[in-house]
């Protein structure tokens, strides 16, 4: 038996950002996850690319804390050192333990509360059995749902909410599942001979599917199959096999199919585990929909957003004619509200990622991983805080404190649209008045003109109004919002996975301005001035850095960007916050 203050079921994105964030803040935490490696559909095993919003709405937080880390590590972007990462990242937490290959087989309640989680490891051939106060499905497939007797939704509404974009009926189709394959090139010609079981295709079977992916870098998300079975969830074997037979067929097309520009090219990877898009959502206390993310409602729950089109796949898939998916457009940056991420009917059930309270339509936009994974990070606060004060998830909505979750998320570099970041302790600086309003505008992005303030060269000095206690500097740099550094020829996606390398393939560069190396010193009531950090290979663009007792003036020291003679140091906040119990790790290592 395992006790924690909060268990995540499920390892994906959005999971491993819940559970590092309530581990950071403070709460004991266990992640259940039925994999061998962390990141869902992200990991190794699957290998989608991390989508969101883009640009200067670009995903920040915890999400952007390990796509930086794996810049770092792994510029050549093998995904099995973004496995490593991610791993890394849970294994440094203290408050936090992994159950990896462990698949969660049965629930117990009690007046509409879960006590406690089993699953089976597969490993060790144990039982794990997890007690806890909270808990949160991330699991994608909505798992907690038939073992507590919740309910979800499944499928298309038609009109049932009167989503202007919306037609036909109400039905059980629902978008399907890939096995996704990679392929690289070489500096010969490669043989391939598909395996008897493989499907066969012509050229008029694959028009407006982008099979001339070794010159698009496509990564073949259409390889797809199972929206149109009556289950989504117990029919993925099936339709596991089924994937892998389309996938050799159309790498046989490809090869061997006619001239696709790919003599040189080998197979060298394909998924034998299929990435989900759908299965069963939630209810909570509010049900997002597609005239929310075109209208971008301004909700006062807001605790995440998204910015990712209604990317809507047609259920039948590889079978659908021609290009297999609409999209409509959304609000840039549209608001995501709390009452999306709990329960209506079970009181102490969190959940984040593809299975949140929405729309078939609504979740076409908020499945992509990056969105799930600052609802992951909302939760994972949301939790914490919960945890500590003996609330349930619907107690903090009501009683407001979620406006102190909104406190944490943006001190933890999360930027909330139709929100500013207020300033907790007064200070004031060495700067112009226009330099001191750019730090203190409280957008922390390029937006409304007012950009991000240039350190050219020197130190921003910051001195409370008097001598400060349980108090952190906290520095928000420019992770390239509205620069391509981290950009390649290679794919335009701006986070860091790869599809199909070719020859003339780029690393991954780190941001251009941001800070290779920093110093924060503090002077305290005693005179005496002492190094606080000193970080010679930042990563970070988000610090939060812990203060001595009786500070009196803080200094700020950017050196070397990772640009080198070519940037320049931007910070788009720089001032004190209150240092509470828990502490984010910030100062890379």
């Amino acid at each position: 038996m395992h006790t924690a203050d909060f268990c995540v079921v499920g390892g994906g994105l959005s999971g491993v950002c819940a559970a590092l964030a309530a581990a950071r803040h403070g709460a004991e935490t266990i992640l259940i996850h039925d994999r061998p490696v962390p990141g869902g559909n992200c990991s190794s095993e699957i290998r989608m690319w991390v989508r969101g919003a883009g640009g200067e709405y670009r995903e920040s937080g915890i999400v952007s804390e390990l796509d930086l880390e794996n810049i770092y590590r792994n510029p050549h972007r093998n995904a099995h050192l973004w496995d490593a990462v991610l791993y890394g990242k849970l294994r440094a937490e203290p408050n936090l333990k992994v159950l990896y290959n462990c698949s969660v087989y049965d629930a117990e309640t009690e007046n509409g509360r879960i006590v406690s989680v089993s699953g089976w490891q597969l490993t060790t051939y144990t039982v794990h059995t997890v007690k806890a106060a909270l808990f949160a499905d991330c699991s994608g497939d909505s798992i907690l749902a038939p073992l507590t007797g919740d309910t979800c939704r499944i499928g298309r509404e038609g009109r049932g909410f009167g989503e202007k974009i919306a037609d036909g009926s109400a039905d059980t189709l629902h978008m399907g599942m890939s096995c996704l394959i990679q392929a690289r090139e070489t500096d010969h010609p490669v043989e391939f001979i598909p395996p008897d079981w493989a499907e066969r295709f012509t050229e008029e079977e694959l028009e407006g599917k982008a099979h001339d992916c070794v010159n698009r870098r496509d990564n073949m998300w259409w390889i797809e199959v199972g929206g149109n079975t009556a289950d989504g969830i117990s029919d993925t074997e099936e339709c596991r096999d089924r994937l892998l037979a389309i996938a050799f067929g159309v790498w046989d097309h490809i090869k061997n199919g006619g001239d696709h520009g790919a003599e040189n090219f080998e197979l060298e990877w394909i998924g034998f585990l299929p990435g989900k898009r759908e299965s069963r959502r939630y209810i909570g206390y509010y049900i997002l929909t597609a005239d929310d993310l075109t209208a971008g409602t301004p909700f006062e729950d807001i605790v995440a957003y998204g910015g990712w089109t209604m990317d809507d796949h047609d259920p039948r898939g590889i079978d659908a004619p021609g290009y297999s998916s609409k999209h409509y457009p959304v609000k840039k940056g549209y608001p995501i509200p709390y009452r999306c991420l709990f329960s209506k009917n079970i009181d102490n059930l969190f959940f984040a990622g593809r299975n949140i309270s929405a729309t078939h339509l609504a979740m076409s936009s908020t499945r992509v991983m990056a969105t799930c994974s600052l609802m992951g990070q909302a939760v994972g606060t949301a939790a914490a805080l919960a945890a500590a004060e003996g609330l349930t998830p619907r107690e903090v909505y009501e009683s407001g404190r979620y406006r102190e979750v909104q406190r944490r998320l943006m001190n933890d570099g999360c930027w909330l649209p139709t929100m500013r970041r207020e300033t907790e302790i007064p200070v004031s600086y060495n700067l112009t008045e226009a330099e001191t309003a750019v730090l203190m505008n409280g957008i922390e992005r390029p937006f409304e003109g007012k950009g991000n303030y240039i350190v050219p060269g020197g130190s921003i000095v910051l001195t409370p109004s008097a001598p400060v206690s349980g108090a952190a500097l906290r520095v928000m740099l420019d992770p390239d919002y509205t620069r391509v550094t981290i950009n390649t020829t290679d794919m335009t996606n701006p986070y860091s996975q790869k599809s199909h390398r070719r020859l003339d393939f780029i690393p991954l560069k780190m941001p251009a301005d941001l800070p290779k190396c920093y110093t924060v010193e503090a002077v305290t009531a005693d005179g005496e001035r002492r190094v606080v950090a000193d970080v010679p290979d930042n990563r970070s663009h988000v610090l939060t850095i812990p203060l001595p007792d009786n500070t009196l003036s803080v200094i700020f020291t950017p050196g070397e960007v990772w640009g080198g003679s070519g940037g320049e140091p931007r910070v788009f906040a720089c001032d004190l916050v209150r240092m509470p119990q828990y502490f984010t790790p910030s100062v890379s290592s």
